[in-house]
Formats: C-alpha cells, structure tokens, sequence
C-alpha cells in the first residue's frame, strides 16, 4: 500500500542555498496530521514552500496520492497541485472583507461534491463572525490568522500547509484555538502538514513530529517517542527538557552516578559494563521525598499552574530538574534542601 504523501531524499534549498539536506518521510494516511519543528531560519517555511510547487527541486521526489509532483525533472504548478499554504503572515488581500476573503477560497473548490468543511462551521469553530464585514487593516494579527486559516480549510485541499498557524494568536486562547483546530481536521479529514516552533503544540496536533536541527531531518516519530526517548543529543538540547548527566554502566540494567548513586530501569539502546555514558534525566524521572536521606540544594522553582520544575544542584555542580505537583504541601524555597526518593528507577534510560 502506497503513503498518501511522500518526501523522498530531498534537499529544499531558496536562492541557490541549501536548507535542509536530504530529507525523507512520509504521511501514510489521508487525514493524518504531522507536525515540523525546528528553531528560525532553520528551513520549515522553505518545507512547505517546495511542497506547494513555489520553490523547485535540484534532487529528490515529492509524490501526492501516487501522483509525482515534484522532482529533477518534473515540476507541477502550484495551481494543479490542489494543495493550500497558510502563511504565518497576513496573507489576506487587503481590498477584499474577511468574508470575501474566506469565499474565495470557497470558490476555488465549488465543484467538488463531497463538502467537507462548512462555512457556518468554520466560522463558529474559530470565533471569527463578528470580523466577517472588515477589511484585514481593520483587524488583529491574531484575527487574521484564523481568517487565512478558514480561507485555507475551505478550499478542501488534498493538502494542507500550515507555517506557524498560531503564532499570533494571544496565549489564553492558542488552547482553545488548537482544540477546535484539531476537531476541525479531523472531522474534515484534510491532511495536514504543520510547522511550528512550539514542541506543546506540535505534541498535541501531530500523530508524528519532525525535529530539523543544523539542516537535517534529526527525528521523524510519534510525539511520545521524540520526548522520552531522543535519538541524538541534538535533539535533546532542542527541546530542553531535561539534562544529561554522566555515569557508568555498571550492568545491563543499571549504571552509576556520583550524585544520584545507583539508577535501575531498561536500557533504550545497550551498552557494555564500564561504558562512561551521558545519562538524559528529564523532569519526570525523579521523585521528591522529604525523608530521603539523598538531598541537593535548590537553585530554581517554576511555578507552571498544575506543578513546579525545581532545579536541585549537586555536590558535582550538576544541575538536575525535578517535576512536583503544585498541590505538594512542602513547597521548599531557594537554598533549603530536597530530597530524591530512592531507590531510583528509569523506565527507559536513555544514554548517549
């Protein structure tokens, strides 16, 4: 069974400058929604760009619903394409309201039979009625996202490209917005591609997630595995959530830290006893314990709403983050001490 979508060893490059370097993956079902992160300027907006035949292809292939289109020697217009790109800018024409604006692209599919996406429905979906009758000057940053976003789910694209969607919506209503974001495709069906910087965002929309870091495709996998199991340190500094620390591998399923002492679980990836290892500890993977006898002084609470991330500071100057739910009576202050439960155990130890 063929992908409904694929990138096969592809370099994206803009002006003659390589992006991103030989990149492949693929979208297997219709309807599917992936998800692209990376920092600026590492090549996302170039992605979606040459997906939607504005930039052409010096190697690789680009096939849609077994159709090429495009590679070294074909290249599909953009228009034949039957693919929507939604860019992070205002990309509303100016002279046209919102809702003239949402119709055209309405418009360009009038003829297929099988409506997707309603108007009525997009509209209430994303909170946009009472900017319908205005010019995009007349309206937010924020407001005419969502309106490009409805213009672009209207027009019942095979594909649908979408370049920071969120980026200027205000914070207390990107959730909401990604909720009815993510009912919309999925009611709709519409396969999607996004690209984002936020990894919350890309975990929650996406059934898999690329990392492009130092223009390659680092990782290509579902949300789960990208956070708790990384395949490169690379990735691991991307999305900074947690540390690497170094120990010893004292058995298949174990290994020492100076700090920490003995640390159990199952090894992601084997290494022979004796191997000097960079062990990833993210958050999760340490539990408080006021009566352990193994306590490090703390040098950092964040409070997030449901928890804190303390950041504890061993005798070695490693600094080591510890997630606690914000409902733990003992909240402890900066200097005092914290204690690790022991003993400690990782699920999946991660090493490097």
């Amino acid at each position: 069974m063929n992908n409904f979508f694929e990138v096969k060893d592809v370099d994206f490059s803009v002006g003659g400058k390589t992006k991103v370097k030989n990149v492949s993956f693929s979208i297997e079902n219709e309807g599917d929604v992936i998800c692209l992160l990376g920092p600026s300027g590492i090549g996302k907006t170039t992605i979606l760009r040459t997906i939607a035949g504005l930039e052409k292809l010096d190697k690789g292939m680009i096939e849609l619903k077994g159709k090429t289109l495009s590679s070294e020697k074909i290249n599909i217009e953009p228009e034949n394409r039957n693919i929507s790109l939604a860019f992070q800018e205002n990309s509303l024409f100016p002279h046209y309201t919102v809702k003239e604006n949402i119709f055209l692209g309405a418009e360009r599919n009038k003829n297929k039979k099988d409506h997707k996406v309603s108007f009525a429905e997009l509209i209430d979906l994303l909170d946009i009625s009472h900017i319908l009758n205005k010019f995009p000057h007349e309206i937010s940053a924020g407001e005419a996202q969502r309106a490009s976003l409805a213009r672009s789910l209207v027009t019942q694209p095979d594909l649908l490209l979408l370049d920071e969607p969120l980026s200027n919506v205000d914070q207390s209503f990107k959730e909401e917005i990604q909720e009815k974001l993510k009912k919309i495709l999925k009611n709709s069906k519409i396969t999607t591609i996004i690209v984002t910087h936020d990894s919350y965002e890309a975990f929650y929309l996406g059934s898999k997630c690329g990392i492009i870091l130092n223009q390659e495709l680092k990782q290509f996998d579902d949300p789960y595995n990208v956070y708790h199991l990384p395949n490169s340190i690379e990735v691991v500094n991307f999305l900074n959530r947690g540390t690497l620390i170094p120990a010893e591998v004292t058995s298949p399923k174990s290994l020492e830290n100076k700090d920490l002492g003995t640390i159990t679980g199952n090894f992601i990836k084997p290494f022979p006893i004796g191997s000097k290892v960079k062990l990833l500890v993210q958050p999760e993977d340490l539990h408080h314990d006021d009566k352990s006898n193994l306590k490090f002084e703390v040098v950092d609470r964040k409070f997030r709403g449901t928890n804190f991330i303390y950041t504890l500071k061993t005798p070695n100057n490693t600094l080591i983050p510890v997630f606690v739910h914000s409902h733990h009576i003992h909240q402890h202050e900066l200097d005092e001490k914290f204690g690790i439960k022991r003993p400690i155990h990782i699920d999946h130890i991660v090493c490097f």
